[in-house]
């Protein structure tokens, strides 16, 4: 009977706290209001997934941090200081990255390996410095010279922007 109590006790609270809005975390002092901001990105005009976009206000003076990764459709929800959706309003740059570690040089173990050959090779890992392969063109992540930009204003926020052929693929 107790335990039943604890429940109904706890699916209320959910449900309050759902209709009520739970505090997120707390907003920084002097954040202004952010407004829904969907950046989709594609590369000759195929969904890109996992590229890394930050918005840079034009004017190059910025206190927030934002951007977002674009998922399996390569659309990207863009947040501010990695935790709040959305965006300030204003005008932005908006800067793309696509980097993935180059291969090891050490090869895998196969699937009869020992222990300890398993545990050398992770070692091996862990001392490998691999450098980051892009696949974005670095035009597209340099503020300069991309020629994506974005004005975010109150409501409902939504671009695509195409980054072209990748390279280094």
């Amino acid at each position: 009977m107790q335990n039943m109590r604890i429940r109904i006790f706890l699916a209320l609270a959910l449900v309050s706290c759902v209709f009520s809005g739970c505090p997120g975390p707390k907003r920084p002092e002097g954040m202004p209001p952010l407004f829904s901001c969907e950046i989709t990105i594609t590369h000759e005009g195929s969904p890109l997934e996992g590229a890394d976009l930050r918005l840079l206000s034009k004017d190059g003076i910025t206190n927030w941090i934002i951007g977002g990764r674009t998922n399996a459709s390569g659309v990207a929800k863009i947040v501010t200081h990695a935790q709040f959706d959305g965006a300030p309003a204003g005008t932005y740059k908006v800067l793309v990255a696509k980097g993935v570690m180059a291969p090891s040089k050490f090869p895998e173990p196969g699937p009869g390996a020992s222990a300890e050959e398993v545990s050398a090779h992770v070692d091996n890992l862990k001392s490998e410095i691999r450098p980051t392969i892009q696949h974005v063109k670095p035009e597209f992540d340099d503020a300069a010279q991309t020629p994506h930009s974005i004005t975010v204003t109150k409501g409902k926020n939504k671009a695509t922007f195409d980054v072209g052929a990748l390279i280094n693929q």
